[in-house]
């Protein structure tokens, strides 16, 4: 069975390595504007009042926990920032590093807020929340259009907004990255909602992978920062962000590290097309019962310098690059308004 194959896998795997080499940043209390890194894939953006949250993840299991899990609401409530004026939730996928501790964050720290993904993410979320609380984002999903030039191409009404329009946000169909067996152990949908959260991992299946194009808007709805949140590591051309043709590119670009090696041209292909003028590059410690103040490098991951330098050789010139400890600030770049 393809999930005891991970399970061997992950028990077999020599044992998470020491961070202390990476450059990572660690700021706080840094004045607005800035993002705050969750760990994982996990980020919070506060703009004109309004809130705005990435896959929030806090509980990481232990290996063995995998086979049983439920969200650690303790650990939650101690390490979520304050949340109530978030009123978009975006979920990439429904993997359980980041979806197990959506509903509970959703209904305690984050009740003002409305929960986009894929249908799967909604059938299982359904479990705990109302259905009013979940968009399926899949109908507004910028898709690959299947050519000898092969890209995304936006819906005509592509854009989700914001209860106050401080944000827009598009989905864009991408997908996700084989891990260190080379398949996918967690792929697979659901059709029919959910009486419970499930417990053993692999029924977190992954549904439509999403990357997200998020607009941070001013008072009369002009783009301020663009920012480009991918999900996974995929393949070129998922997941890259269509030609608007408003003139506006990307600013931020939130990128994960993990099994970035196991897909084609990433981040090269990505970056080429982004542009951006700074990269914050996520998913890249270890959340297997991992400590959050002490992180280590992802059990499976074995090169991550490597993909600090190529990001850094594909970005324009004087774009930063940030690689944030979990609950650390980074500062967004001058606003640029198109």
């Amino acid at each position: 069975m393809r999930w005891l194959v991970l399970v061997l896998l992950l028990l077999t795997t020599a044992c998470s390595q020491d961070a202390s080499e990476l450059p990572l940043s660690d700021q706080h209390d840094l004045p607005p504007p800035k993002i705050q890194a969750l760990g994982v894939t996990g980020f919070l953006l506060h703009w004109r009042g309004e809130g705005l949250l990435f896959d929030p993840f806090f509980s990481r299991p232990t290996l063995l926990g995998m086979l049983w899990m439920t969200p650690d609401t303790v650990e939650i409530d101690k390490r979520m920032p304050r949340a109530t004026d978030v009123t978009m939730l975006l979920v990439g996928h429904a993997h359980f590093d980041h979806m197990l501790d959506v509903a509970w964050v959703a209904r305690k720290h984050a009740p003002n807020a409305k929960v986009y993904g894929s249908s799967t993410a909604g059938h299982i979320l359904r479990a705990e929340l109302p259905a009013e609380r979940l968009v399926n984002a899949e109908p507004k999903m910028a898709r690959l259009l299947k050519t000898t030039d092969a890209r995304t191409v936006a819906q005509p009404d592509g854009w989700f907004y914001s209860t106050r329009r401080s944000f827009r946000a598009m989905p864009i169909q991408s997908n996700h990255a084989p891990n260190a067996t080379g398949i996918d152990l967690m792929g697979g949908n659901y059709d029919h909602d959910l009486t419970a959260l499930p417990k053993a991992f692999w029924n977190w299946k992954e549904g439509q992978t999403t990357a997200w194009l998020v607009d941070v808007l001013d008072e009369q709805g002009r783009a301020i920062y663009r920012i480009h949140f991918q999900d996974s590591a995929s393949d070129a051309p998922y997941g890259i962000p269509p030609d608007l043709g408003d003139h506006k590119g990307v600013d931020v670009e939130i990128l994960p590290v993990a099994s970035w090696s196991n897909v084609r041209d990433y981040p090269r292909a990505l970056l080429k097309v982004t542009r951006p003028r700074l990269v914050i590059l996520a998913h890249w410690e270890d959340f297997f019962g991992g400590d959050p103040d002490h992180p280590r490098i992802l059990r499976e991951q074995k090169d991550e310098p490597q993909m600090i330098q190529i990001t850094r050789d594909n970005v324009p010139q004087g774009a930063v690059v940030v690689m944030p400890k979990p609950f650390s600030e980074i500062a967004l770049p001058p606003a640029q308004v198109r």
